[in-house]
């Protein structure tokens, strides 16, 4: 049970692509510094309402982290970061445009990774009340250090399309460079840098990854098939 357990949460992505973003993978969420992650939306209420968190009386929802997990079984609706518009590092003193406007999710990769592409992924429309949390407009910066130290890399922006045929929907990296021949480094983290959801007073993200060259084939027998 315990084999069949960890086969299913490897293949709860189901695309067969490494997920670098991924706790499990040894990511982890920077939380300090001026390109640290926004609070969690819990994190900004008032005092009685923590208080009443931490107790576990009432539920504002959770951390960071549960954006960078699978979700199991994979046919779940996932858990979701919830976080206020900003209250993440202060634009002012943003002069790299590195982090959101709307919220800011840096992450240290597990190792050195040449990036390839991104996944964002949001509850299905019809499965939600709340649609209009869902991430609108973004853009993925990416550093060759830990903890988003260095020069910025500007990966892309991008538009999570809430009425999009598919609820996870991948980017590949867009380099706006002029020169062709421009070798992106290998990065050790990346920022999430929020700038718009569709409507909503605070976001909701169910899943990033990040995708290099490394590929995780499905097994083709049953998860509960015997070993030899």
């Amino acid at each position: 049970q315990i084999i069949d357990r960890r086969l299913g949460l490897e293949m709860a992505d189901g695309n067969e692509k490494f997920d670098y973003a991924s706790v499990r993978s040894g990511a982890t969420v920077v939380r300090s510094g001026p390109r640290r992650t926004s609070p969690s939306l819990k994190d900004s209420l008032p005092l009685l309402n923590r208080l009443l968190a931490a107790a576990k009386l009432r539920f504002y929802g959770h951390p960071p982290e549960a954006a960078l997990n699978p979700t199991f079984p994979n046919n779940a609706l996932g858990q979701c970061w919830s976080f206020e518009a900003g209250k993440g590092p202060l634009l002012e003193e943003d002069e790299d445009n590195a982090v959101g406007r709307f919220g800011t999710l840096t992450i240290n990769l597990p190792e050195p990774v040449d990036i390839e592409s991104f996944s964002m992924e949001h509850a299905p429309r019809d499965l939600t009340p709340t649609p209009e949390t869902a991430v609108r407009d973004f853009r993925v910066i990416g550093y060759e250090d830990v903890d988003a130290k260095g020069t910025p890399l500007q990966l892309g922006s991008f538009r999570y399309e809430i009425d999009g045929p598919r609820t996870v929907q991948e980017f590949g990296v867009d380099m706006e460079d002029d020169e062709d021949d421009v070798t992106l480094p290998k990065l050790r983290s990346v920022t999430l840098a929020i700038d718009s959801n569709w409507g909503a007073d605070y976001c909701c993200l169910y899943r990033f990854r990040v995708h290099g060259d490394r590929t995780v084939p499905l097994p083709q027998t049953s998860l509960h098939s015997s070993c030899t």
